[in-house]
């Protein structure tokens, strides 16, 4: 084995299936841009993903289709249909110079099952790969097209496209939902936790007050089953106070966005719902000053990019009990279980509070946020996971 230059730059490519200018993917776009941003100077990254945002055809603008573009300290290959063929990735992994593959999935079929393949079957000289599921394992994530996933991961096994694979689990409990599907034998998996967003230095005043009992809720997600915004919307309808909720992201699921818009419609009228057109990461901050309280009920989070953002804008979360984040005492992230009698409760409680025990609450999300990013091992454990791989 080749020892470890800690003077060279290595290059690491990543495969995943949406990154910048695209942010409908929302969680897995954010953790690439936050790895990027922590190791860009550390690692040569090069970047392969889609020409085009998810749930979109069209191809990005101002980019160059199949060829290289810098962006921010990265470089990043906008691959057209052309070249996410087996003869098209074979050239990408066989042409592109490059010291460790880094996947950023499970069971997305171009840029992790089929490179998963050629590496096994086609490419001769392997490098180093590295996989982070980010979240595909999780119960509730195995349920949605169980029958396919399943077939794949009984292939997986028996064509052993995991020799010499590194795995790359956000939490204790992700590491758990891997080893339960691919083996509880396995040794070559690490805890490794994403990079968080750098918190703001104090609270600002572009928070607007609210008024007594008009409590402004903020869902940001992809429409999907796995983020339950049909359980929030259920919640609401046993809400007695005002609430005002708005809804922000990518319709993912359509039959799933049919199903909680007709819960929209049945809402009683203490309760007003907002649909926001979709937003990119840097319009999001004036999304969260609009807000009192950041609403999650997820049904499973590798990691919960937009919870940990949400905090480190001083917008206190309230969240479900199925991610690795743990409740803060002062109240600036509370954390429930999946019972709507719970949320109906919280949120009462939550719309009685004044602008004075808000900004309290606010200023207890900040300090989380603060205290989350000041004590994070995610640079360290980062780096001794790539440096160990390759």
């Amino acid at each position: 084995m080749e020892k470890v230059n800690y003077m060279k730059k290595y290059k690491i490519l990543c495969l995943l299936d949406y990154y910048l200018p695209g942010f409908r993917a929302g969680g897995p776009v954010r953790s690439m841009l936050n790895f990027v941003e922590n190791l860009g100077n550390e690692f040569e990254i090069l970047i392969v993903c889609n020409n085009h945002d998810l749930k979109n055809k069209k191809s990005y603008r101002n980019v160059k289709i199949d060829s290289w573009n810098k962006v921010g300290k990265a470089k990043v290959f906008y691959a057209s249909r052309k070249n996410l063929t087996i003869i098209g990735l074979v050239k990408i992994l066989k042409n592109i110079e490059y010291d460790l593959l880094y996947l950023n999935s499970f069971f997305s079929p171009k840029f992790t099952i089929l490179p998963l393949f050629l590496r096994r079957f086609v490419i001769k000289k392997k490098k180093p790969c590295i996989i982070c599921p980010r979240g595909n394992f999780s119960p509730e994530a195995i349920k949605l097209k169980n029958f396919k996933k399943e077939v794949y991961l009984k292939l997986f096994k028996w064509l052993k496209l995991y020799q010499d694979l590194t795995w790359q689990a956000s939490s204790e409990h992700e590491k758990n939902h891997i080893t339960k599907k691919i083996s509880n034998k396995m040794r070559n998996i690490y805890v490794v936790p994403d990079f968080t967003p750098k918190p703001l230095q104090s609270l600002n005043d572009n928070f607007k007050s609210r008024e007594k009992g008009s409590l402004r809720l903020l869902f940001l997600s992809r429409i999907s089953p796995m983020k339950n915004l049909d359980f929030l919307l259920k919640v609401l309808a046993k809400v007695e106070m005002f609430v005002e909720l708005s809804i922000y992201g990518p319709k993912e699921d359509l039959d799933y966005w049919n199903f909680c818009q007709n819960l929209i419609k049945v809402l009683p009228n203490n309760i007003s719902v907002n649909v926001g057109k979709e937003i990119s990461f840097e319009k999001i901050t004036n999304i969260f000053h609009k807000h009192d309280l950041f609403i999650s009920p997820t049904r499973g989070e590798a990691f919960g990019n937009a919870i940990i953002e949400s905090l480190s804008y001083g917008l206190p979360a309230m969240i479900s009990d199925k991610t690795l984040w743990k409740k803060d005492k002062l109240g600036g992230l509370e954390i429930l279980r999946l019972d709507q009698n719970s949320w109906v409760e919280a949120i009462t409680k939550w719309s009685k509070f004044d602008g004075h025990i808000l900004k309290k609450k606010r200023q207890a999300a900040l300090d989380y946020a603060k205290h989350d990013y000041c004590n994070s091992l995610a640079l360290k454990k980062n780096k001794e996971l790539f440096y160990s791989a390759l």
